[in-house]
């Protein structure tokens, strides 16, 4: 799940280019544009595809996409995945999160759902590893993951992971743009999926040099000092060798789940432990998640040290050994 907090932390950093208002945090696009350009209903754009939009267009299709995979085409099933993503919204305490996940549980016949009940109910250890996975992922062991697998199968604990990992990537993002649930309350998933014309006609705003970024001087932002401990050059080598020994919390699948890849991808991604993993139990999920990181790589262009540095801070604040 880091790679997933990391991207969203990244993706955020794009709106230092774009100044709020006075009432909004960052300002939205015009809903009928951007309809428009995606090829969808006006009013099925939800309000932070309108905040995204306005500086990562093809991102925010992509975005769209894997939310609607994640809602409606969730392989664990609506009501499995609905007790994910409230799980994930109680535990950030992300508001548009929570109403959202509620709606798509009433949808799919839980009616309404009481959250002190279902925290207590028959999905409990599947509750309890959705909040520890939420608030300290690092803490999940790994018989609490060999009880997972012998009770719902690799492939859905690998969908489970994958939802979570989605649900506070977005959960993170709504948060930090301050996103309001729309109007008429939550909106239908929408399948955005755009052909290669329709991409070519996405134009991404133009970014200022990177200089005038970094000299540019936002009030009210103060510089925090990150107490990590300290390891010396020989402790850190000890501790990836330890790593090494470590056995997977899940079976590599065979070769044969990634025949559908071209054969250069599939060489790459055999020789990458989680990218085997990933494909090979959920390829829709995955594959779907690298083409949004791939397309916002492409549209963002930060600056590579910037991005990296961003990437090391959310690696190490979770305490992710990878």
């Amino acid at each position: 799940m880091k790679v997933f907090c990391a991207f969203g932390v990244v993706i955020l950093s794009c709106f230092v280019l774009y100044p709020a208002s006075a009432q909004d945090r960052f300002p939205a696009a015009d809903a009928h544009v951007v309809a428009e350009q995606l090829g969808v209903a006006k009013k099925s754009l939800p309000a932070w595809a309108l905040t995204l939009a306005k500086p990562l267009p093809k991102t925010t299709a992509a975005m769209l996409r894997l939310d609607y995979l994640h809602r409606a085409k969730n392989p664990l099933g609506p009501v499995l995945a609905g007790k994910l993503h409230l799980a994930a919204a109680e535990a950030m305490d992300c508001e548009y999160a929570r109403r959202y996940a509620l709606a798509d549980l009433r949808r799919a016949g839980r009616g309404d759902v009481d959250i002190k009940k279902l925290i207590r109910g028959d999905d409990r250890a599947v509750i309890e590893f959705a909040l520890k996975m939420t608030e300290a992922a690092y803490t999940v062991t790994d018989d609490e993951v060999a009880e997972l697998i012998k009770e719902y199968g690799a492939e859905c604990v690998v969908a489970m992971v994958h939802t979570l990992a989605w649900a506070n990537f977005r959960n993170r993002v709504l948060l930090a743009i301050g996103t309001k649930v729309e109007p008429g309350g939550p909106l239908l998933p929408v399948d955005c999926l755009l052909d290669k014309s329709q991409k070519e006609k996405l134009k991404t705003p133009a970014r200022p040099p990177w200089n005038d970024v970094v000299a540019a001087k936002v009030p009210g932002v103060y510089l925090t000092k990150i107490d990590w401990p300290k390891r010396t050059d020989a402790e850190l080598v000890e501790a990836m060798e330890r790593q090494k020994e470590r056995k997977s919390r899940i079976a590599l699948p065979g070769l044969a789940k990634l025949d559908k890849l071209p054969s250069e991808v599939k060489a790459r991604m055999a020789k990458i432990a989680w990218s085997r993993v990933s494909l090979g139990y959920q390829p829709m999920l995955t594959q779907m998640w690298g083409d949004t990181m791939g397309m916002f790589q492409r549209e963002a262009r930060l600056n590579p040290v910037f991005s990296s540095s961003q990437f090391w801070i959310v690696t190490r604040s979770n305490e992710c050994f990878y």
